[in-house]
């Protein structure tokens, strides 16, 4: 679950309290990776401060970071982990289906386990 919200817009930050019960009420996993990305980092009218958004992904044990999709600052950052993550968690991946083509391997090829960005993005 990718939730994005505007730095520079309150208003899409406090409606997120609504998408959240949305996933909630729809969702039928318990163990869904949830990541929160405060997006239009680039500009300089900001409404929404960094630890408002880090507050309320901790509040909602998700992924944090914040990013551009203007600039392209910290959007592969934010695939890239939300990909670890879900790698990380077994129970997405894992079913009787896992022989349809997609194979997953725990070889760490030049990983150096310290998070795909080098610490960028916020992991809870």
């Amino acid at each position: 679950y990718l939730s994005v919200y505007d730095v520079t817009r309150r208003d899409t930050f406090v409606k997120l309290d609504n998408w959240l019960n949305e996933l909630e009420t729809y969702c039928t996993r318990n163990d869904i990776v949830k990541m929160l990305v405060g997006n239009k980092i680039d500009k300089e009218n900001r409404e929404v401060d960094r630890n408002e958004g880090l507050k309320f992904a901790r509040k909602h044990s998700m992924l944090f970071i914040e990013a551009s999709a203007k600039t392209c600052d910290g959007v592969q950052c934010a695939f890239e982990e939300l990909v670890e993550k879900i790698i990380q968690t077994p129970g997405l991946w894992e079913s009787e289906s896992q022989n349809r083509g997609v194979k997953l391997s725990n070889k760490d090829e030049g990983y150096g386990g310290g998070g795909a960005c080098g610490g960028y993005c916020s992991m809870l």
